[in-house]
């Protein structure tokens, strides 16, 4: 199965480290380990590098794990690639 890479934006208000990592473990224990957490202009950006028979699985399950961690997804952003010139 192929790998996927894309972000998943969580709108939120800024954290203390506490918070952040009470995210990490939340996130964690629904299936998100394979993410990195970092800030985002409207909140937290995870950087999913997911594997799946395809990108809309693997999305939609990115999304799922995020949902029942107790967090709402506010968009999904696919990274972009390198053009060579």
């Amino acid at each position: 199965m192929p790998d996927y890479r894309f972000s998943v934006i969580v709108p939120a208000a800024a954290m203390t480290h506490e918070e952040i990592l009470d995210a990490t473990d939340a996130l964690g224990n629904t299936g998100c380990t394979d993410a990195s957490i970092r800030g985002h202009a409207t909140g937290m950006e995870l950087l999913f590098d997911r594997t799946a028979d395809s990108l809309q699985t693997a999305i939609s399950s990115a999304i799922s794990d995020v949902e029942r961690a107790g967090y709402n997804v506010s968009k999904v952003e696919m990274e972009r690639e390198s053009i060579p010139a």
